[in-house]
């Protein structure tokens, strides 16, 4: 598929935007829709349907499409389904990306993993999936991540998967995405992540790369009218949360804080309540479905809620060995070890990024 700019920027032109306005609509960055009208940049799937909808256009209108699309077997990271039901892959767009050699599928826009095989008619050349990133983990900040290599890598493209520390672990030893982002604490030592990976690992080779240091509290309603101070608060009547799913870092320290204090889960209300992001935990604290729950300051503040500190927590990012020469891989480790970047991050997201892209550990080496 390829961009033809000048009709991209006609039909901006003729619906009366800016090149600010359609990025900021369709999700791009202005960087991105400049290349894009300037011919330099092709652009995927999804960035191509959401400017094809913003400009009340076609897709083959704007970009225009080959009379017939190569047929390609891939591994189906599909969205979950209700338990009990199945559904075959159906005509949706998808990510394609390599990951060990295999040719990944990723459903869009909130997929899970699912070990299916399907046929996708790919709009993306062999070279535009071999550029392609697969990043699972629940650090919001991965959108800016992608940004970051949008603007200075243009052939590279990062598609996250929002999934627990776990889940995340889960799918890369499964081959399913390049890196896994993890904060898990060792219960014993404190150390962050070390032992849970190693122990997933098992023999296999990996680097654990530092991604950033961040708070995790408990969002809160604007002025915090409950008073709410910590997890002990989470046992008061009428207090109700929302929880994240085990295998998230953030359950683990609801759950350690749970043993510590005595207090069974039965009598927190909302404990069977778990939802699949700090995003989401915070969205429904900002919808009143929840008065308080564990989640990133970065989420809270977001959706403009109060927050109350717990504690600070390291968020790594795990590496297979022999992904760590492939060309996303290295697109995003330059990302992780520019000045800029961290920068950015850290004025964006209040995170402390002191050691971002240092090598935590050389795992099995």
């Amino acid at each position: 598929m390829m961009a033809d700019g000048a009709v991209v920027r006609r039909a901006r032109i003729a619906r009366g935007l800016t090149q600010d306005q359609l990025a900021r609509r369709a999700g791009l960055s202005r960087q991105a829709l400049g290349a894009i009208e300037s011919g330099v940049y092709q652009p995927g799937v999804g960035a191509a349907l959401a400017l094809a909808r913003e400009l009340g256009h076609t897709v083959e209108a704007l970009f225009g499409m080959p009379a017939e699309l190569p047929q390609l077997e891939a591994d189906w990271i599909e969205e979950r389904q209700a338990p009990g039901r199945q559904t075959e892959p159906s005509a949706k767009a998808v990510a394609l990306a390599r990951v060990g050699g295999r040719l990944i599928a990723l459903a869009q826009p909130r997929p899970a993993m699912e070990g299916r095989h399907a046929r996708v008619a790919s709009f993306r050349t062999s070279q535009e999936i071999d550029a392609t990133l697969l990043v699972a983990g629940c650090d919001p900040a991965v959108t800016i991540l992608a940004d970051r290599m949008a603007r200075h890598r243009p052939a590279m493209t990062l598609a996250p998967i929002t999934r627990s520390s776990r889940a995340a672990l889960a799918a890369l030893l499964e081959g399913r995405v390049h890196a896994a982002g993890v904060h898990l604490c060792d219960r014993k030592g404190g150390e962050y992540n070390l032992s849970a990976v190693r122990e997933a690992l098992k023999r296999r080779r990996a680097m654990m790369v530092n991604f950033a240091r961040w708070e995790l509290g408990l969002g809160v309603r604007p002025g915090n009218p409950l008073a709410l101070r910590g997890i002990a608060d989470f046992a008061r009547p009428g207090v109700r949360i929302a929880n994240r799913e085990p295998g998230s870092g953030a359950r683990q320290v609801l759950d350690q804080g749970l043993a510590e204090l005595k207090i069974a889960p039965r009598r927190v209300t909302g404990y069977t309540r778990e939802l699949s992001g700090h995003l989401e935990i915070a969205a429904a604290i900002a919808s009143g479905e929840a008065d308080t729950g564990l989640t990133l300051r970065v989420a809270a503040e977001a959706f403009r809620l109060g927050f109350v500190p717990v504690r600070e927590e390291r968020y790594d990012l795990v590496i297979l060995e022999r992904e760590m020469n492939s060309p996303p891989v290295r697109a995003m480790l330059d990302a992780l070890n520019s000045g800029g970047f961290a920068e950015e991050v850290s004025r964006l997201c209040a995170y402390d990024t002191t050691r971002m892209g240092q090598v935590i550990a050389r795992l099995n080496s």
